[in-house]
C-alpha cells in the first residue's frame, strides 16, 4: 500500500499534511532564531506551552488548522501569502 493509499484510507489529505509539516518546521525555526521559548510564545498566543510543544512535535496536527499555523507565524513576524499560479 502506498503512502497516498494509506492516507486516503485514514481520511488524511497527504498534500495538506505535507504543507502543515512545512509550516510547523518554519514555526520551530523562526521561534528558535528569535530566541523565544515555547512558554513565551504560548503566553502571546493564549495557549499552554504544552500545546506549542504538541504542534511543534506534530502531535494531533490533523486538528491544527492552517489559520492557527498562520496566526503563530504572524506572532513570529512572518506574513504568509497563498498564490495561485496557472499550471504548465
Amino acid at each position: 500500500m502506498s503512502v497516498d493509499e494509506l492516507a486516503k484510507s485514514l481520511g488524511v489529505d497527504v498534500d495538506e499534511a505535507r504543507e502543515k509539516h512545512r509550516l510547523i518546521e518554519l514555526i520551530k525555526k523562526a521561534r528558535k532564531n528569535k530566541h523565544i521559548s515555547q512558554a513565551a510564545l504560548a503566553k502571546k498566543l493564549g495557549v499552554t506551552q504544552g500545546r506549542i510543544a504538541q504542534i511543534e512535535s506534530r502531535i494531533g496536527t490533523t486538528k491544527v488548522t492552517f489559520e492557527i499555523l498562520f496566526g503563530i507565524l504572524r506572532h513570529l513576524g512572518y506574513e504568509y501569502r497563498i498564490v495561485a499560479k496557472r499550471a504548465g
